[in-house]
């Protein structure tokens, strides 16, 4: 991950940017440039089931909603399912418009 990658991901990742670094650093996530200077990290996973899910890590830049869309037009034509994470509520209002469907939410204590 780039210096750049990090300034415009930043918002995104929040506190989860270290981990998020980690897992890039470690070939476990990768992160998508786009021309138009919007950025998004992906990482693929396999469920117990044997389910192959791309999950959605961070996005951030202009007209994500699009992009978005792409992206999960792709990961459906090979077969696997698309999950991505939001702690922010217009962010969730979006992803439904899109076809995602709220499946867990998960609190912190610390």
């Amino acid at each position: 991950m780039t210096a750049e990658d990090r300034a415009i991901l930043a918002p995104a990742m929040d506190r989860d940017a270290a981990d998020i670094e980690a897992d890039v650093a470690a070939g476990r996530a990768r992160v998508l440039r786009f021309a138009d200077g919007s950025r998004g990290v992906v990482r693929l996973e396999v469920t117990p089931t044997g389910q192959r899910e791309l999950v959605l890590v961070a996005c951030a830049g202009r007209g994500y909603r699009e992009k978005v869309g792409k992206v999960v037009a792709a990961a459906k034509a090979r077969g696997w399912r698309v999950r991505a994470h939001t702690s922010q509520n217009g962010i969730a209002r979006w992803l439904e418009g899109l076809g995602f469907r709220e499946v867990e939410r998960v609190y912190l204590h610390e």
